[in-house]
């Protein structure tokens, strides 16, 4: 009994100081600057996506913008302290401080050993160069990197997104600007280390003209994903609802999949063939389903899961026949989380599934600094990082919602991507993501995002290219990170309560009320 107590009483004294929020905790941080040599001198970064492989590490990328390149970090202690990399896409192995790619940044990470070295795996990072994309791959776990600043076969390219297969298969999704919106998928491996397309499809299939007359002529490409046991590739997009009288639309009220189902290989590459489901279908003609991004998922099952916000609320639905139909919508987000934008899905085990969102208690988000009553408006409208969790979500289980983060923005928050101006509390400091991603050794999840307010942490934009005056505007933007540290995974629908913190490597840089 003795030894009872003391159990509970060392665990109550360790956690002082970490994230009670729910039934999980969490650990914040601020992500460390890039190494000597890079195009920036502190993390300024913003809209980063974040992975895990199958031995646990964590990899986060983030942008820098067009030409400057994007930082990288990983964790090798389950996400409470990240180091940083050398830049994936910096020319002569992240020294020379010049870098060509930098927009629009996506990461994947292999699911199977490289081969080359036996416990490491597959590292790509994606970025916009201007008018292509680049593709780098590390092979040793991001220590180098070997670079493609031609990624995309199709050129004049936007937003691109990444994912890995296997030991050395990757795909590539971007918007060819040049076809007219066409979502364009690179299939590609690496060929001495470096990343090669090998083949190129259309996601949404011609001869689907119901879908494919007016989805190609106004889309929101979302991210691509890739089932690991099948090999069927998933990507999602938000378009005009079905019909063969439509040209174009003004409102993308669906929200679609194309599958790419394997079909034969050619040279030890799979082919693929894809078809477009639809997903959700707004009753609303004039409904936005395409609030930065529509977002795509797999769990180890294969069932697949789709999340988009409507601007208001965040949205999901899965699917356990390969896309082909989908249930009925799952409202994910609750107060606090009154208004909830840019979801991320990280799926686990069959029907466990985790989302990530930016949220806030205001009634709605004011992009435009007109306020609809209620206590906020678009100075004090008040923008947190939410984690919400499902264990049974084929069941049709309740979701758990907890806030993770103390403020990362005031004001609206602009959805307009390019069109977004700087204007005050109405700008674009958390860009258009944020990701979460899983440890397949622990379930638990790391969350990486983006943060505009001054906190005087060392390494960060806030050391030197901001002040607290600035909180609010682009030039306190940096990545941040929240990583879950106890309470319920996604790897068994028992939920998984792990010891709370590892003595010697917890670095807790950001201390939320309880």
């Amino acid at each position: 009994m003795v030894v009872v107590w003391f159990a509970a009483l060392l665990l109550l004294l360790l956690s002082a100081g970490i994230a009670h929020s729910g039934g999980s905790n969490f650990v914040t941080g601020a992500l460390p600057p890039p190494p000597s040599g890079s195009t920036r001198t502190f993390n300024s970064a913003a809209e980063p996506a974040i992975r895990s492989d199958p031995s646990g590490s964590f990899y986060i990328a983030s942008e820098n913008g067009l030409g400057a390149g994007t930082d990288a970090w990983k964790s090798v202690d389950g996400g409470s302290t990240y180091f940083s990399l050398v830049q994936p896409d910096a020319l002569s192995s992240g020294t020379s401080g010049v870098a060509p790619g930098g927009g629009d940044v996506d990461l994947a990470v292999a699911s199977l050993p490289n081969g080359q070295f036996p416990t490491e795996y597959n590292v790509y990072v994606s970025s916009l160069t201007l008018g292509s994309v680049t593709v780098s791959a590390s092979q040793d776990g991001g220590n180098t990197w070997q670079i493609n600043e031609l990624g995309a076969i199709v050129p004049v390219d936007d937003r691109e997104w990444i994912a890995a297969y296997g030991s050395d298969t990757y795909y590539v999704s971007y918007h060819s600007i040049a076809t007219g919106l066409q979502i364009i998928v690179n299939e590609g491996t690496l060929v001495d280390g470096v990343p090669t397309t090998v083949a190129t499809y259309s996601a949404i299939n011609p001869l689907q003209l119901d879908i494919f007359l007016g989805t190609t002529a106004n889309n929101q490409i979302g991210n691509i994903a890739v089932d690991q046991n099948a090999g069927v590739v998933y990507q999602v997009f938000a378009g005009c609802a079905p019909g063969l009288q439509i040209l174009a639309c003004t409102s993308l009220n669906t929200v679609y999949v194309a599958v790419g189902v394997p079909t034969l290989s050619l040279f030890g590459q799979q082919l693929l063939s894809f078809t477009d489901y639809v997903v959700y279908q707004d009753a609303d003609t004039g409904a936005n389903l395409a609030n930065n991004f529509p977002n795509v998922a797999v769990d180890s099952a294969g069932n697949v899961y789709a999340a988009w916000s409507d601007g208001q609320n965040v949205y999901l639905s899965y699917s356990t026949n390969q896309g082909t139909s989908w249930s009925a919508p799952q409202q994910v987000n609750s107060s606090p989380a009154v208004t909830a934008i840019y979801p991320w899905i990280a799926a686990g085990s069959a029907g466990e599934v985790d989302v990530v969102y930016y949220g806030t208690p205001a009634q709605a988000n004011f992009q435009t600094c007109q306020s609809t009553g209620g206590p906020y408006d678009c100075q004090s409208e008040p923008w947190y990082v939410f984690f919400a969790q499902n264990l049974s979500t084929l069941a049709g289980g309740q979701w758990a919602e907890q806030q993770v983060t103390d403020v990362v923005h005031y004001g609206g928050v602009c959805q307009g991507g390019i069109s977004c101006g700087s204007n005050g509390n109405v700008n674009r400091d958390l860009y258009d993501d944020l990701g979460v991603a899983v440890s397949p050794t622990s379930g638990l999840a790391s969350v990486a995002y983006s943060n505009d307010q001054y906190g005087d942490v060392q390494g960060t934009a806030n050391a030197g290219l901001c002040s607290f005056s600035q909180s609010n505007t682009a030039a306190c933007d940096h990545t941040d990170f929240a990583t879950q540290v106890s309470g319920s995974g996604v790897l068994s629908g028992f939920g998984m309560p792990l010891f709370p913190i590892q003595l010697g490597v917890m670095v807790v840089r950001n201390q939320l009320s309880p």
